[in-house]
C-alpha cells in the first residue's frame, strides 16, 4: 500500500499497493491508509463436515451429521498468484469497463482455510477487494514477503543487526494489524551467508511471536527454499535442513517436486520428533503442473496429500481462468462467452476435488445472500438498476455456496440429475448475478450450515420463474436433532406444494402480505421488503416455530428444489435472487397464525 509520490497521488490513493522497498516498510506507520477501516471482520463459520461423494444432493436419512474441529483435519492453504496481481483487484472501489467485469473470481471458499496473495514484490499486502471477499466467506487471509535472488541485498539488510532485524519485525506485524490480516508466508529464495542463518531463524520465530501476540489468530508460514547451510536448495520434504525454520513459526509450505518417498520421510520426521504437528506441513502443489501432474488432474496429488494425512497449499488456481485466455483471443470471443467458459473451466476443476475436502459453513443469524459473485454487466438492487456499466469489484461477492457448481459437460447431458444450479449474468436481484436452476431432479444442497432454531426462524426468499404455472422453486431446510441423530425435512415453497408421506417431513406455509406485514410491526427487519414481489422478483416468508422442539435442533443443511408440472418446457428455468434467514420473535409468535410450528415427534 505504498504511495507513490506523482502528479496521480489521488488516483494512488484509490489504490492498493505492494511495499516496494525496505525503506518504505519501515516508514509504514506514518500513513496515510485510506482503506484501513473499510476491511470487513471475517464471518464466523461452522465445524468442518466431509460431504464425500454425495455432496450435491441433501440426503434425509436418520444417521449423525458428523463435524469435526477445523484443527483437528488437513487445512488448505490457497495461495493466490495470478499474473504478478494488483491488477483489477487493486481498486478500492472497484472498476468499470466492458472488458473488466470478465476477470477471475474466486468463490468456492466453502472448502479453504487460508488465503494468501501473492506477488513477486518486497511486501506483498492483501488488497481490499480480496480481503473483504475472504472474510465476507469466513476466511483468513496472509500476506506474502518475498526475497529473491535478484535482491539478495534486502535480505542482508534485513539481517545487518539483531537491533534492525526488530525493526522490520515490527513493521510487519504493524502492516498486518492496519490491514486487518492474519500474518505472513515468509519466501526466501536467495542464498545467504552461513553466519547469517541463525539470525534469520530468530527473524522468523520473533515474527511468529509478536504477531501472535498483536493478532489473535495469526499465523506465519515458512517456503521450503533456502536450507539451514544458507544455500537455496529445495527440500521438497521435512527434514533436518529446514526443520530449524518449521519449529520457528506456525508453518512449512514445501516445494512441488516432492512425491511418495519424500512425503513418508516426511510423515517419519513428524512421527518421530513432533507428531502433534501433522498439519502445520503444508504440501505445495502447483495448480500449473510444475513437478506435479496438475491443471485438471490436481485431484491425483491432492489425494497423495491427503492419505498421510498433511495439509495441502494450492498454488495458482487462477490457471482455470490464465488457461483460456490465448483461446479466447485467438476466437475473438466476447466477454459473454469467455466468462461461461471461465465458469465451466473452474466449477470442473474443482468438482474433482470436492469430494477429497471438508467444509465450512454460515453460522451466524441473520443470513444474506444474494449469489453475486463481485462482477456483472450492471449492478442492481432490489432487482432495479443502480447502474448500466459493467463492473468488477470482489468486495460485493456474497457469500457462496458450499459447493461447486457442476456443469452438465462434466456428465454428459444437461438433464443429468448431478447437474445443479449455475451463475446467470443477465438478471440479479442484487449485485451482478444470481443463480438459475433448471434441472428438477432431487433436492440439490445449496449450504452446509449451523444456524440454531432455538427462538425461531424467519425464512425468505426471492425468485423469478420463467413459467410461473408450470414450475415452483422452494427452500429446502434440514433440521438435525443432535442427542437423537434424527433430522427433518422442511419444505418452504408454494402454499399447495407436494410433499412426500414420510413422517420427517413438513411443509413451511408462506405468509401472507398481511402477516407479513405483522412481522414488521412486532419488530422484525429484512434485507428482502416484506411484499410479495419487488421489480419482477416474488418474495416468500416464511416463520419456523421452535415452539415444539427440543431445545438443540440446529438446520444443518439448505437446499433448493425445482418443481416441474407435466407441462413444463424442458427449458424452463428459475432463478434465485437472494435468501435471507434470521433469528424469530417467540414472545410475540402467538401473534402469527401462519406460523409453521415444526414437530421433531415420529408416530408410532
Amino acid at each position: 500500500m505504498e504511495e507513490e509520490k506523482t502528479d496521480c497521488d489521488s488516483a494512488h490513493a484509490q489504490m492498493c499497493q505492494p511495499i516496494l522497498t525496505l525503506q518504505a516498510l519501515l516508514d509504514f506507520d506514518q500513513g496515510p491508509h485510506p482503506w484501513k477501516n473499510l476491511v470487513e471482520p471475517i464471518a464466523p463459520r461452522s465445524r468442518s463436515r466431509h460431504l464425500g461423494d454425495r455432496y450435491q444432493v441433501l440426503e434425509f436419512a436418520d444417521g449423525p451429521v458428523t463435524q469435526v474441529a477445523n484443527e483437528s483435519r488437513p487445512q488448505v492453504l490457497l495461495c493466490h498468484d495470478f499474473k504478478g496481481n494488483y491488477l483489477n483487484d487493486r481498486y478500492i472501489n472497484g472498476v468499470q469497463g466492458e472488458e473488466r467485469w470478465v476477470d477471475y473470481r474466486f468463490y468456492n471458499w466453502a472448502a479453504i482455510d487460508i488465503f494468501c496473495y501473492f506477488s513477486h514484490h518486497f511486501v506483498t499486502v492483501p488488497t481490499l477487494q480480496w480481503l473483504n471477499c475472504a472474510h465476507r466467506n469466513g476466511v483468513k487471509v496472509i500476506g506474502t514477503l518475498i526475497v529473491e535472488h535478484k535482491n539478495v541485498q534486502l535480505l542482508r539488510d534485513i539481517l545487518q543487526s539483531e537491533e534492525f532485524m526488530r525493526r522490520v519485525v515490527e513493521a510487519l506485524v504493524t502492516v498486518s494489524k492496519v490491514c486487518q490480516f492474519h500474518g505472513w508466508l515468509l519466501n526466501v529464495e536467495c542464498g545467504l551467508e552461513t553466519g547469517k542463518v541463525g539470525l534469520l531463524r530468530d527473524f522468523v520465530q520473533l515474527l511468529t511471536e509478536r504477531c501472535h501476540a498483536e493478532i489473535p489468530g495469526s499465523l506465519v508460514i515458512w517456503y521450503d527454499a533456502i536450507a539451514k547451510t544458507g544455500r537455496l536448495e529445495w527440500q521438497n520434504e521435512l527434514n533436518s535442513a529446514n526443520d530449524a525454520f518449521f519449529l520457528a513459526c506456525d508453518g512449512i509450505f514445501l516445494n512441488y517436486a516432492w512425491d511418495r518417498q519424500k512425503l513418508e520421510r516426511t510423515e517419519s520426521y513428524i512421527r518421530n520428533y513432533c507428531p502433534d504437528r501433522r498439519l502445520d506441513v503444508y504440501v505445495g502443489i502447483d495448480v500449473f503442473g510444475r513437478s506435479q501432474k496438475a491443471q485438471m488432474d490436481t485431484h491425483a496429488p491432492l489425494e497423495q496429500v491427503l492419505s498421510f494425512p498433511f495439509s495441502v497449499a494450492l498454488f495458482a488456481p487462477g490457471w482455470t481462468f490464465e488457461s483460456l485466455e490465448e483461446s479466447s483471443r485467438r476466437d475473438r470471443l466476447e466477454p459473454d462467452d469467455r466468462n461461461v467458459l471461465f465458469l465451466q473451466m473452474n466449477d470442473r476443476f474443482w468438482n474433482r476435488l470436492w469430494r477429497h475436502l471438508y467444509v465450512r459453513g454460515p453460522v451466524q443469524l441473520p443470513f444474506y445472500s444474494s449469489f453475486c459473485l463481485g462482477s456483472g454487466k450492471f449492478y442492481n438492487r432490489l432487482g432495479r438498476t443502480q447502474s448500466a456499466e459493467c463492473w468488477f469489484n470482489l468486495a460485493k461477492q456474497h457469500f457462496q455456496p458450499t459447493i461447486p457448481y457442476t456443469p452438465p459437460l462434466e456428465y454428459g447431458t444437461r438433464n443429468d440429475p448431478l447437474a445443479h444450479w449455475t451463475h446467470h449474468f443477465d438478471g440479479a436481484l442484487d449485485g451482478g448475478s444470481c443463480l438459475k436452476l433448471r434441472n428438477d431432479a432431487r433436492d440439490k444442497r445449496l449450504f452446509a450450515c449451523d444456524f440454531p432454531c432455538d427462538d425461531d426462524l424467519i425464512v425468505c426468499y426471492a425468485h423469478r420463474r420463467s413459467n410461473p404455472t408450470a414450475i415452483d422453486l422452494g427452500l429446502v431446510l434440514k433440521a438435525y436433532c443432535g442427542r437423537r441423530h434424527e433430522c427433518l425435512r422442511i419444505v418452504c415453497a408454494n402454499a399447495d406444494c407436494h410433499v412426500g408421506e414420510r413422517s420427517n417431513e413438513v411443509r413451511a406455509l408462506p405468509l401472507d402480505k398481511e402477516q407479513s406485514l405483522q412481522l414488521l410491526k412486532l419488530g422484525a427487519t429484512s434485507q428482502l421488503p416484506l411484499a410479495d414481489t419487488v421489480n419482477g422478483w416474488d418474495i416468500r416468508y416464511y416463520y419456523l416455530s421452535a415452539e415444539r422442539l427440543p431445545v438443540g435442533i440446529r438446520i444443518v443443511d439448505i437446499g433448493i428444489k425445482l418443481h416441474k408440472e407435466p407441462d413444463a418446457h424442458e427449458n424452463d428455468h428459475a432463478l434465485l435472487g437472494a435468501i435471507h434467514l434470521q433469528a424469530g420473535i417467540p414472545a410475540h409468535r402467538d401473534r402469527l397464525l401462519q406460523r409453521t410450528v415444526l414437530v421433531f415427534d415420529r408416530p408410532e
